[in-house]
């Protein structure tokens, strides 16, 4: 035997086997895949992300279904004090990088406008945050300052609602503010106008799941934000493991909470999406979702052969599961396990309608 283990005590090497045993485990962990669940394939976005360019989070579509948009925070600071993140465009089906444009801060929401094409980024989720908005025919960058007497922490996600898309409504992060406002009047440089959509404890909410009026509701850690096929705002809440659906103030129960349980037990989600586009409002029951891993800087694509009409995903970051939510019950199902830092959804639909002028 050699020597160095004669001289270990048995205490002392079964405490050196734990640790080599845990490191070796490490590793299998770290090189693990996620696995999907049948029928769902899974595989890995072919796109190599510029130089610099790390830690996925946010993603978009364009309108013609051919470009994919992804912000990267390359692990700045996200209170505006670091930077720059990078905001990169692919060709889908080549996987070959469009643009890369440097933008101040750290990059959180994305969203592309329907009308323009123009793609809009929040920045600085926890601190002086700004709006970049970007013409994706020159990259070049705008950005945009916020008055401060209702956002008084950051900003996290943003959505295009109404006719036109008019509507822009921004979600923001402090907890004594509104936790989701709406842009009022033309954006200013310094001092863009905002009004209030939803405040972080709602007078009254209506729990989907137990069929009662709740009215001690508090929102305190809102994240990702999208809207449903009825035009209705959805907002992931990480505080209470729920999501907020936001009606408009004249109805019956103009706000709903739908509490999340993942195998019996409450779960976060920190991105929820429906089978349609979040940039042209088209559904289909074919299409690929596409998802971002920012713990291990990778894209992956979803699909199974058929989607059915207003399915909703979500990504349950924290026992990181991309799973199918039931909005009567919250149960979320996961379809994919095993991200290392599961994050971004986004759903891109193929057409397969029947044509109402040709039949086919």
């Amino acid at each position: 035997m050699n020597s160095w283990f004669r001289l270990v005590s048995r205490p002392s090497l079964a405490a050196i086997l734990c640790v080599s045993a845990t490191f070796l485990l490490g590793t299998e962990q770290a090189l693990a895949s996620p696995v999907a669940v049948a029928p769902y394939t899974l595989t890995t976005f072919a796109g190599v992300p510029p130089s610099g360019a790390t830690q996925p989070d946010d993603l978009a579509i364009s309108a013609d279904g051919k470009d994919l948009w992804i912000g990267y925070g390359n692990g700045v600071d996200t209170t505006g004090k670091g930077g720059p993140s990078n905001l990169v465009e692919y060709d889908i089906s080549s996987a070959t990088v469009l643009n890369n444009i440097s933008i101040p801060g750290h990059l959180d929401g994305l969203k592309i406008n329907p009308t323009t094409g123009d793609v809009w980024a929040t920045e600085n989720e926890d601190g002086s945050p700004t709006l970049a908005i970007v013409d994706p025919k020159n990259g070049k960058v705008k950005i945009f300052k916020f008055s401060p007497t209702l956002v008084t922490g950051g900003m996290d996600d943003l959505v295009f609602s109404g006719p036109d898309s008019q509507d822009v409504f921004i979600v923001t992060s402090s907890q004594t503010t509104p936790v989701i406002v709406q842009i009022s009047g033309k954006l200013k440089k310094t001092d863009t106008k905002l009004k209030t959509t939803l405040p972080g404890a709602p007078p009254s909410v209506f729990n989907v799941v137990t069929n009662e009026n709740e009215t001690a509701d508090q929102i305190g850690d809102p994240d990702s934000m999208t809207l449903d096929p009825a035009g209705e705002l959805v907002l992931d809440n990480r505080s209470d493991d729920s999501l907020y659906i936001v009606r408009t103030s004249s109805a019956t129960k103009p706000v709903l909470r739908v509490p999340l349980t993942l195998d019996d037990a409450p779960v976060e989600v920190n991105d929820t999406i429906f089978t349609f586009s979040a940039t042209t409002g088209v559904a289909s029951t074919a299409g690929t979702i596409f998802i971002t891993d920012t713990t291990a800087n990778a894209i992956f694509m979803l699909s199974k052969p058929y989607f059915p009409s207003n399915e909703v995903y979500t990504a349950a970051n924290v026992v990181k599961d991309v799973g199918l939510v039931d909005l009567n019950t919250g149960v979320v199902t996961p379809v994919v396990t095993g991200f290392a830092g599961v994050h971004g959804l986004a759903f891109s639909p193929t057409a397969v309608a029947i044509s109402p002028s040709t039949g086919k």
